[in-house]
């Protein structure tokens, strides 16, 4: 289970990273993407991504520091749904 949440981890990353350059290059009118053409799509991968790091790092017998880190993660996936639902993109 543990290397599975792993692998999901960095395949949300690698899109992450796709959905950024693919923006990047349609905002900047390098090329026509048809999703990418506001920061929707990218706002959508990196919540997953943020949230699957925090499932990714938590471990309910740590200490106070290792339970700060998903927290952080996950406070941060919580602050883009809001601004997904407020239309900001």
């Amino acid at each position: 289970m543990r290397k599975t949440i792993n692998i999901l981890g960095w395949i949300g990353v690698f899109f992450t990273i796709l959905a950024l350059i693919l923006t990047l290059l349609t905002t900047y009118q390098f090329t026509y993407v048809k999703y990418f053409d506001s920061y929707y799509t990218l706002q959508l991968c990196m919540t997953l991504t943020m949230i699957m790091w925090a499932i990714k790092m938590f471990d309910i017998r740590s200490n106070l520091k290792n339970i700060v880190y998903p927290a952080t993660c996950f406070i941060i996936a919580l602050a883009t749904i809001v601004f997904m639902f407020m239309k900001v993109y």
